[in-house]
């Protein structure tokens, strides 16, 4: 097998318990797509006392304060975690990721299953996006970077990204996804700036929207998946794909929940997960 690529040291940010301490793997989280470490702050400080585990949540390459390169795909993104493990001294860990950073999760699994203790998948399966989520993104995008050119440098943040809100919101229909796509908003040295890298997102958008083939690779550990009842991303036609994958997989399905399950039901996304973190059994 050819070497894997080179990868870069990612942004995080840790949580632990300051009363006890915790022999069992940390949990190393992975965000989906325009998102970043700070959108899981609130869940990692909920599932160090749930699970006593230390908790990791990460930047994704182009994502966050994570470097921008001009390149991404999985294999790519699985090499960034490998580093990061290493850097840590971490032999194994639970790994959690949402939709991209689930596709990274798995690919790190089937890769790498040696350095996975268990996996949680949320809302993404091991097949193709769906079509209408593909030119979604690209839609968004494109409207991202021309938005940009309609805020002076010399705005204040609130004024900026109420400039931005309305750019953007013309096209991007959805509350819940506009308000998620302004916290990348962020000043730059000279002028306003998205904190992802659009460029290189647009560019590789076909890498992000289907994993790698990994022919006859398998994961056989112990795997949840976490999907929304009202997602696209996760029918019954691919449980057959997941299992092909993941044959110990556990799918359930949230009630009332879309795409961003962990935003639309935190209760009982993290129940879920403390359950299948705190099991024992293998």
């Amino acid at each position: 097998m050819a070497a894997w690529p080179k990868g870069v040291s990612l942004s995080y940010a840790s949580y632990e318990s300051t009363s006890t301490e915790c022999s069992r793997a940390p949990v190393v989280i992975l965000h989906g797509l325009f998102g970043s470490k700070n959108n899981w702050k609130s869940i990692s400080k909920a599932m160090v006392r749930t699970t006593g585990r230390k908790v990791y949540a990460l930047d994704t390459r182009n994502h966050g304060d994570s470097p921008h390169t001009e390149d991404m795909d999985y294999l790519l993104m699985a090499t960034d975690l490998e580093l990061f493990c290493k850097e840590r001294g971490l032999q194994e860990a639970a790994i959690l990721g949402h939709s991209m950073g689930g596709r990274a999760a798995m690919t790190f699994a089937l890769t790498r299953p040696s350095m996975v203790e268990r996996l949680v998948v949320v809302d993404v399966a091991p097949t193709f996006m769906p079509t209408t989520v593909d030119g979604e993104v690209l839609t968004y995008l494109r409207a991202m970077r021309e938005t940009l050119k309609h805020i002076s440098p010399e705005m204040s943040s609130p004024a900026a990204r109420k400039e931005a809100e309305k750019h953007l919101g013309s096209v991007v229909q959805e509350y819940g996804v506009l308000q998620f796509l302004l916290t990348n908003l962020r000043k730059g040295e000279h002028s306003y700036e998205w904190q992802f890298n659009a460029e290189t997102l647009e560019s590789c958008m076909r890498n992000i929207t289907q994993m790698p083939e990994l022919k006859g690779l398998t994961y056989d550990g112990r795997v949840l998946f976490i999907c929304g009842r009202n997602s696209i991303y996760v029918r019954e036609e691919h449980h057959g794909p997941i299992r092909e994958r993941f044959p110990k997989a556990d799918i359930v399905y949230v009630e009332n929940a879309g795409h961003w399950v962990q935003a639309d039901k935190p209760a009982e996304f993290l129940e879920l997960v403390t359950n299948f973190l705190k099991d024992d059994d293998t």
